[in-house]
């Protein structure tokens, strides 16, 4: 009786049955398309920012005639005051206009009654440089460590179109670096 084989996994032939794999196969299947079809749902956001340039290259002696004119150097600096800008070795703060101290772009109440940056001053004020230097389309951003990733955002987009769909400064790089 220890050799005898067991009735329920045997035909009437003696061999065992193999599963059906058909109904799982056809689940799995299933299952891949319900899950591509639900990653096309899916949205990326990506802020494109370039690389702060740190030194010229030695490939080549002849210069291009674009690299004879002074660069802007256009830098944004966002602090907990507001927005100071600084081209060319000189900075525009508040001292500019007789508020020492002071940001050039002060921080103005939102609707809740708090305090925020002021994007619509500073898009304008990127404006007025835009058309004195209609040819330039980097602007460097540096920011206090205290401000959060939703206000550097806000500032690349005001600074990469105006209002009415303008280019500005489309060419967005971070600088590291010490804000007071």
């Amino acid at each position: 009786m220890a050799n005898r084989r067991s009735n329920r996994n045997a035909d009437e032939g003696g061999d065992v049955q193999e599963p059906d794999l058909v109904p799982m196969m056809n689940l799995n299947f299933v299952l891949i398309a319900a899950l591509l079809s639900m990653t096309v749902n899916v949205n990326l956001g990506l802020i494109s920012v370039q690389a702060p340039q740190l030194g010229g290259g030695g490939g080549s002696s002849a210069d291009k005639p674009e690299d004879k004119k002074p660069k802007l150097n256009l830098t944004i600096f966002i602090t907990n005051k507001g927005y100071d800008i600084a081209a060319s070795g000189a900075t525009l703060n508040g001292a500019t206009d007789g508020r020492p101290g002071e940001a050039l772009i002060p921080m103005k109440p939102n609707d809740k009654g708090e305090m925020d940056y002021n994007y619509e001053s500073l898009n304008k004020k990127l404006l007025e440089i835009k058309k004195n230097f209609p040819l330039e389309d980097n602007v460097i951003i540096t920011a206090d460590p205290k401000v959060t990733y939703d206000r550097v955002v806000e500032t690349m987009d005001a600074s990469r179109e105006s209002g009415d769909g303008q280019e500005l400064f489309p060419a967005v790089a971070f600088s590291a670096g010490i804000v007071g």
